[in-house]
């Protein structure tokens, strides 16, 4: 199960990476099936471009909690992240499901105070 965290935390590296390098298409690409029924990619590109352009990039990111499941043999992570941004804070929630050692993205949200009255 600890494998799931350590997974989790270097796919939000990754996708932390990737969103300040504006490599919104390959986070999406990389996605679950799971994800891309739930948004389409113009849909999430959208989410990310307001956050680039409200927020800016990532600065930092801690931990602020997670949780661990498995059921019928899938293992389900999900990470609470405080993040700071460029022009602001936010509480993004990641849900990654276990792919053998890979971590993959099933579920993003974020919570912003600051991304809703920039």
């Amino acid at each position: 199960m600890l494998k799931g965290k350590e997974a989790g935390a270097r796919a939000i590296a990754e996708f932390h990476k990737l969103y300040n390098d504006g490599k919104i298409a390959e986070i999406y690409a990389a996605s679950d099936p799971t994800f891309k029924k739930a948004t389409n990619d113009k849909q999430f590109s959208d989410l990310m471009g307001a956050l680039q352009k409200k927020l800016g990039k990532v600065t930092a990111t801690k931990e602020a909690g997670f949780t661990i499941n498995t059921f019928n043999l899938t293992t389900r992570v999900v990470l609470n992240q405080e993040t700071t941004f460029e022009q602001g804070k936010g509480t993004e929630v990641f849900t990654f499901e276990m792919n053998g050692d890979k971590a993959v993205l099933v579920g993003y949200h974020i919570n912003s105070n600051d991304l809703i009255v920039k």
